[in-house]
């Protein structure tokens, strides 16, 4: 039978009326439960008291809120290596500092990042953690980088976004879940192991390491990215502080022994060349001394990064890195520390913890590298490295080649555009 247009009308009503209805409800539940902390959704016991769920996506999400919402006057930046190597509110830091961290990023993200950071009139500073690895080929962006402020610089947008998304939904019901029973998402990093798990931890990331290093490709048009950014950013009165992540010595063999240590020496020197453009610029509110553009170099078989890996039978966790990639949160805090100026104590300490790059200091600082090197592979904890690196290089490992992601015009004019919308910090207020 056929249907009057009244009818037609009324059933198309209904079925409008359900999906918004349905719509709302999912938007509601995902805004309630806020497992990336932005909408500022009370905390309640049961449902979302603890955000165990806020780096689920890597940080991307809660990141870019904070950053266009101006948390702190100074913001944080990098990739894991800043997320799990500093603490999540770091001290002493002038007029306080937000830990910005996403994990996975490279420097697509990380200058999008603080163009967006720097769109807050009261910005004072940025601080960039920076490595070989934010300059390859390899992906440009993760998945939620498109659903957080990240993209568009709007965090209303983000909301609505965020909101609708299925990703969201998925987080929020592991919130709900973790809050209901106690538990959480699974932590990688403990005080204790049991025995050999310490020692197959930098096992593993040093094999895994090497053959990323086999396949890694730089992208020259990332770094000509990075500098547009950096240009941006500091003509708008931010100072920038850049700083080269440190790695633990059983990495940084890894880099060498896979013929990576061109790149790492070309990134430093071009990083310094870079930075050094920009110095002479009027930063509004320095945190640190050196101009509108600082580099520090924590890298390069410092004497904290080159302390023996844990041994076979250890089960104490070690007392500076994770495992080979990654810092703790109390060399992150001395990092900071060292860049405002401080003294530092132990192997944390002053001229043998970081190096401010410029013009000047950049060639004594690489025969400065090679000679440390040189030194550690001369003790059993080198011989040790060396030996098992070796070994993995003697099996003749296939590469880590992911698929090449290329910055496109569109990425381009999204830059410019978010450079256009910074302020003076000299306007400011």
């Amino acid at each position: 039978m056929r249907q009057s247009p009244r009818a037609m009308r009324r059933y198309a009503l209904t079925f409008l009326l359900v999906l918004a209805a349905l719509t709302g409800g999912f938007a509601g539940f995902n805004s309630l439960v806020d497992p990336f902390d932005i909408t500022g959704a009370p905390d309640l016991s049961g449902v979302n008291e603890r955000r165990s769920r806020i780096y689920g996506d890597g940080g991307r999400v809660h990141s870019a809120d904070l950053m266009a919402r101006g948390a702190e006057t100074s913001v944080l930046l990098g990739s894991s290596r800043t997320v799990d190597g500093f603490p999540r509110d770091p001290e002493h830091w002038p007029g306080g500092i937000a830990n910005a961290g996403m994990r996975g990023t490279n420097v697509f993200e990380l200058s999008q990042a603080m163009l967006l950071a720097a769109r807050d009139p009261d910005l004072r500073c940025i601080v960039i953690g920076l490595d070989l690895d934010e300059f390859g080929t390899h992906s440009k962006a993760k998945a939620t980088y498109w659903l957080s402020a990240l993209a568009d610089g709007r965090r209303s947008w983000a909301f609505a976004r965020v909101a609708l998304s299925p990703n969201t939904f998925a987080a929020s019901v592991q919130t709900l879940a973790d809050n209901l029973t106690g538990s959480g998402p699974r932590v990688p990093w403990q005080d204790r192991y049991a025995p050999g798990v310490q020692r197959e931890r930098y096992e593993n990331g040093a094999r895994g390491i090497y053959r990323f290093y086999l396949g890694y490709n730089p992208d020259p048009d990332r770094f000509a990215y990075f500098e547009q950014a950096l240009d941006a950013v500091t003509a708008s009165g931010v100072q920038v502080t850049g700083f080269i992540h440190p790695l633990h010595a059983w990495r940084e063999e890894a880099l060498f022994r896979a013929g990576r240590s061109d790149a790492y020496f070309a990134l430093r020197r071009d990083l310094t060349a870079m930075f050094d453009r920009y110095a002479p610029r009027d930063a509004a509110e320095p945190c640190t001394q050196g101009g509108a553009a600082v580099l520090w170099d924590f890298s390069g078989f410092q004497d904290f990064a080159v302390q023996p890996a844990p041994a076979p039978d250890a089960t104490a966790a070690h007392p500076l890195f994770y495992e080979p990639s990654h810092y703790l949160p109390h060399v992150g805090q001395a990092m900071l520390d060292r860049m405002r100026g401080e003294t530092g104590e132990g192997l944390l300490t002053g001229e043998d913890f970081g190096i401010r790059l410029t013009p000047q200091t950049l060639a004594a600082t690489e025969d400065a590298i090679r000679a440390r090197r040189q030194s550690w592979l001369d003790t059993p904890a080198g011989q040790d490295a060396a030996a098992f690196i070796e070994q993995v290089a003697a099996a003749n490992p296939p590469p880590e080649a992911a698929p090449p992601a290329y910055l496109n015009r569109d990425d381009w004019i999204d830059l410019r555009r978010a450079a256009a919308r910074l302020p003076r910090r000299a306007d400011a207020g």
